[in-house]
């Protein structure tokens, strides 16, 4: 977010942020302010140098929270994080050192983020439980998922094949630690610092062997960067478990197409063209490593 930009019936958010930089002390002018309640829980305000959360529902503190700790644990690790530049630890708020990303892409950008998707995997996983959206209430639920499932249907999206795949995957062993959504467009170069900087920490749990390497493969644009990643996995990919790397890698760009169908917030510019052309070449590899 840059520019002066004012969303529609920001005010709310606007005043709450405007009252936490008083209380902080922070003179600087707000650049954006967006209300960003009904899926994070918090409203952001963005200044020339620094952003800041604030929490306004209980989902959104416990995100907060699990964001920073998510941060020091990465840190200790020595991946990129955005810079914290002062926080409550009970997840009220946390100001956070503006990001300058450059585009996703090329020979530096894709070391850089695999080096991270190293780093990150090693087990144990930081303690605390990840943040997980809200689910609202059972009716609203139910609409959605009717609602969902239309536009599945309707994206080409083959639901046999979607709970297959899904319930194997489920079963795989959780033997590494995972982002919990690793995608390009959060893994970042920061051209004014000149270092990969990786987003959003606050999913961070146990998955599968290669998540990560294989969610930045799938959101990866360049054909290039993306067999660099692929090139990765399989170097280290032993041959007992191949059939198991192929079948989460068929399931990872199936959740991406999903994704790319039911949430409006991806953000990161690929179409449904892509997703699916992911989804083709994933059922394509699963099949040979599964052979």
């Amino acid at each position: 977010m840059s520019g002066a930009s004012r969303l529609p019936g920001d005010d709310g958010a606007r005043g709450r942020i405007t009252a936490l930089l008083a209380e902080l002390g922070v003179a600087e002018p707000l650049l954006a302010v967006a209300d960003l309640t009904a899926r994070r829980g918090v409203v952001q305000g963005v200044l020339a140098d620094r952003v800041v959360d604030l929490a306004v529902t209980e989902s959104g503190r416990l995100r907060l929270k699990a964001e920073l700790r998510g941060r020091r644990w990465a840190v200790e690790r020595e991946v990129g994080v955005p810079e914290v530049l002062a926080a409550n630890d009970d997840g009220r708020w946390l100001v956070s050192g503006r990001v300058h990303p450059t585009p996703a892409g090329g020979g530096r950008w894709t070391e850089a983020a695999v080096e991270a998707a190293v780093r990150i995997a090693p087990l144990p996983a930081p303690p605390g439980e990840p943040w997980q959206p809200p689910t609202g209430p059972a009716l609203g639920r139910a609409r959605a998922s009717a609602g969902d499932v239309g536009r599945l249907l309707r994206g080409g999206v083959r639901l046999g094949e979607l709970r297959a795949v899904r319930a194997a995957a489920q079963q795989l062993p959780l033997s590494e630690v995972s982002h919990g959504d690793f995608r390009a467009s959060n893994a970042v170069l920061d051209e004014a610092e000149g270092r990969l900087v990786v987003l959003e920490w606050a999913g961070v749990c146990p998955g599968p062997r290669h998540r990560d390497l294989l969610t930045l493969w799938a959101t990866t644009p360049g054909e290039e960067d993306r067999r660099a990643i692929a090139d990765v996995v399989l170097d280290r990919t032993t041959g007992w478990e191949e059939a198991d790397v192929g079948l989460l890698w068929h399931a990872v760009a199936l959740e991406q197409l999903v994704a790319r169908l039911t949430r409006g917030d991806r953000g990161d510019g690929l179409d449904l063209a892509f997703a699916r052309a992911r989804v083709a070449e994933a059922r394509r590899i699963a099949a040979e490593l599964g052979s």
